[in-house]
């Protein structure tokens, strides 16, 4: 392995993926170095659709493991902050564009870089298409990463559709369109029994794109306010030619930057760290959530594993998911204290108030013990455009140490009224004619809908959607907050980039997964086109 490389790119997430591909695969062939603390996550096992979720969690070499500071507004809970490990609505858009000053973003060009990224398989049963119909017009059919549905629903699925009709809600064939609101069905990254992840941009990887797995980078090298390259916790030193670009999430990102003297001046002196360029407050927006047989699961798995067939494939094979506006939100007093210019946006047709996604793992069930006879049906809530900032600091100078991440849930009044509604509406929507008839016991749940009841119960139940960002914003020139600016670049400090998560300007209303392969997509093109590549 070479010591140096044209580039190196720390993270191999979605953003980090995308971005070492694309310089690598770019006509002028840089070499680049593709750094991941985790390792190739290779096993076929992290690639069966129906685990993806309790892998993701039970794994640690999959899984930072990674907790919040005790939220004052929560009763002191610690929530659950994961971050994985390994290779692996349009007015939002709109909105980004003008915040930062750079047409890139805007959704008529975002929506054609989200086609380059897509692998769209649309093979849609007949009896399915009613709710499930997205348009070709819509999405890509000739990038790395595959998206489809499950074959073969999961039992009972359509009445998600069924009940949003009886209570009145609308139902949207195409959630991704740009228009999100209404109940629909998110196409999931599995094709033909495998689950699809950001790794599947190295697939064929050309000889002039290298990884250095299992390393944890301990701080950039700068040479006065120039970066030069990496040092390992190990000691190991790694030299760039033109740019470092971190790709390490919203959490680790601005942690290494404040490990390198890149941050708040108090910050990096209460842990000996010398400054070497003072850098804005990092703020962090975050959104929020509050077996069957075994004979049968082991039956499934073996028909699996022999020809990635059957219901493995169709738990979590589509996702329903609905994004919702709300009358009673936009004529509450918490929505009126906003300025002028929040509620205008959070009122645009597109921008939902709160979001309700079904078939999700049992997530809390109260003092309920689940029994494997026991069919259930898992319901949760979010909140939209949290009005809520924290912050990403240092638990100590130690690389190896997580970094203290704090992101303040709930403590605006906006988005404690945003949550009972939510939870409001999700309740009214579980109690529908198509589920009632089958349903024996509500658990989990709020005693009623009163207000104090709704919030008595969140305040001890809310999950962290794991959907942090903005911990080192993007802003036009002039903008004293921002880390970076529209081409990515570290403000302050030469050949260094940001381009993940923590760039993102707003929280999208969206599962930010999509968004981090944008960020990854938009970065490689800026960088490739400002050095000729």
């Amino acid at each position: 392995m070479s010591s140096e490389y044209d580039f190196i790119v720390i993270g191999a997430g979605p953003a980090g993926c995308a971005i070492a591909t694309r310089h690598a695969k770019s006509s002028s062939k840089p070499s680049v170095l593709l750094v991941e603390a985790g390792g190739d996550n290779k096993d076929a096992a992290y690639l069966v659709p129906a685990d993806r979720f309790n892998l993701a969690f039970s794994q640690p070499q999959l899984n930072w493991g990674y907790k919040t500071a005790p939220q004052t507004h929560l009763k002191g809970q610690e929530i659950d902050y994961s971050r994985g490990k390994g290779l692996g609505g349009y007015e939002d858009f709109d909105e980004w564009a003008k915040k930062v000053g750079d047409d890139t973003w805007k959704w008529k060009k975002v929506k054609e870089r989200f086609k380059k990224i897509e692998n769209y398989h649309v093979d849609i049963p007949r009896e399915h298409q009613k709710y499930i119909s997205p348009k070709a017009e819509n999405h890509g059919t000739t990038g790395p990463l595959n998206l489809s549905y499950a074959d073969i629903w999961e039992k009972g699925l359509s009445d998600v559709f069924v009940a949003a009709e009886e209570v009145g809600l609308t139902v949207n064939p195409d959630i991704n369109s740009g228009n999100p609101i209404g109940m629909g069905m998110g196409a999931t990254c599995a094709y033909k029994g495998e689950r699809t992840t950001a790794s599947s941009y190295l697939q064929l990887a050309p000889s002039n794109l290298e990884f250095a797995l299992n390393t944890i980078v301990a701080k950039v090298l700068l040479d006065g306010k120039k970066a030069t390259g990496i040092k390992t916790v190990e000691g190991k030193e790694f030299f760039a030619k033109k740019d470092i670009i971190l790709s390490g999430g919203a959490l680790n990102s601005p942690q290494l930057l404040m490990l390198s003297g890149i941050g708040p001046a108090d910050e990096l002196q209460k842990h000996d760290i010398p400054l070497v360029h003072e850098s804005p407050e990092a703020w962090t927006n975050d959104r929020m959530t509050f077996e069957t047989d075994a004979e049968a699961v082991a039956a499934a798995r073996a028909q699996h594993t022999k020809d990635k067939t059957g219901m493995m494939n169709s738990i979590y094979g589509g996702v329903p998911m609905g994004w919702f506006k709300s009358d009673a939100v936009y004529a509450s007093e918490e929505f009126k204290a906003l300025d002028k210019h929040t509620q205008e946006h959070l009122k645009k047709p597109t921008i939902p108030s709160f979001e309700i996604a079904t078939h999700t793992p049992p997530l809390f069930v109260g003092d309920y013990e689940l029994q494997p006879t026991d069919s259930y049906l898992t319901a949760l809530a979010f909140v939209m455009n949290p009005q809520s900032y924290g912050e990403v600091t240092l638990t100590s100078a130690n690389p190896l140490d997580s970094p203290k991440s704090d992101p303040r849930l709930v403590s605006q009044p906006y988005d404690r009224r945003v949550l009972i509604e939510g939870v409001r509406q999700m309740m009214d929507y579980l109690e529908a004619p198509v589920f009632k008839k089958n349903t024996v016991k509500m658990i989990g749940c709020p005693k009623s809908r009163s207000d104090e009841d709704i919030w008595d119960h969140c305040s001890g139940n809310i999950f962290s959607s794991w959907h942090m960002c903005s911990t080192t914003r993007m802003g036009k020139k002039g903008d004293e907050g921002a880390v970076v600016d529209t081409d990515f670049r570290g403000r302050g400090v030469q050949n260094l980039r940001v381009a993940d998560l923590s760039v993102l300007p707003l929280l999208p209303n969206n599962h930010t997964q999509s968004t981090a392969y944008l960020v990854g997509e938009t970065a490689a093109e800026k960088i490739i086109a400002e050095y000729g590549l």
